[in-house]
C-alpha cells in the first residue's frame, strides 16, 4: 500500500492496481484554469468553481 500525497487525499491505494495508480497520480485535463487543473482525480474540487468531470 502507499499513500496518496495529492492534496486532499492522504488516503492508501495499491500501487500495484494500475487504475488505483492512475486515479491518485496522473493528473486529468480539466481545459480550465482553477485550483484543480493539472491534479489527479483523487482530488476534490470543492467550491473552486471547476466543473471537471472527472472529479
Amino acid at each position: 500500500m502507499k499513500t496518496c500525497t495529492s492534496l486532499r487525499c492522504g488516503q492508501d491505494y495499491d500501487e500495484t492496481d494500475p487504475e488505483a495508480v492512475k486515479y491518485h497520480t496522473e493528473p486529468v485535463n480539466c481545459s480550465q484554469s482553477c485550483r484543480c487543473a493539472g491534479r489527479p482525480a483523487c482530488y476534490t474540487c470543492h467550491g473552486s468553481f471547476c466543473y471537471c468531470v472527472q472529479h
